[in-house]
């Protein structure tokens, strides 16, 4: 199930000491997060099975299913970013930086991850208040508050803020413009 997102420590390289403990948090998160999503996607498709059976088999449609549908996919996307993140699954274009001479390669990587970080900060804190701002609002189906979907986006955040920190060490300390081993 981890895929690429092995550790260094996982792997029997060697990981440095500064970052050894993150990546042991950032590994048990990505799993976790992993089998939420499996979790996630199962539970959409008993709710869209319910939602066709009742509305074309029972002629007896519920009204609850694909507003429920929605809300696990937009979980879903939030909990899965992460998990691509750590795989290096995001879209990327590397055609400049792999030219690069080893050390202003590992800068730019740097600088990279730094921008990712404020961007990844601004998220998590304005998602928080948006959060926070609409947890008196009820979905229109579900009695759930509007919170419980926008907090999707600060968690996620908070996820890829420590994936990007990990990386980031483990390019300062291993020397390379490479994240991972």
């Amino acid at each position: 199930m981890t895929g690429d997102a092995t550790t260094a420590s996982e792997r029997g390289a060697a990981v440095p000491p500064l970052v050894a403990p993150l990546a042991r948090l950032t590994a048990a998160l990505d799993r976790a997060a992993c089998w939420t999503c499996v979790a996630l996607f199962m539970a959409i498709l008993v709710t869209m099975v319910l939602q066709v059976t009742f509305r074309y088999a029972l002629a007896a449609p519920l009204t609850w299913t694909e507003e429920l549908a929605r809300y696990l996919y937009i979980w879903a996307c939030w909990l899965g970013a992460p998990v691509a993140l750590r795989r290096g699954n995001h879209i990327v274009i590397t055609v400049v930086s792999e030219r690069l001479p080893p050390r202003l390669g590992r800068i730019v990587g740097l600088a990279t991850h730094a921008m990712a970080l404020f961007f990844l900060v601004q998220l998590a804190i304005q998602g928080t208040i948006l959060a926070v701002r609409s947890h008196t609002v009820e979905a229109i189906t579900l009695p759930i508050p509007w919170s419980m979907i926008y907090v999707a986006a600060p968690i996620s955040a908070v996820l890829m803020l420590l994936e990007t920190i990990e990386a980031a060490w483990r390019i300062l300390a291993n020397r390379t413009r490479e994240a991972r081993p």
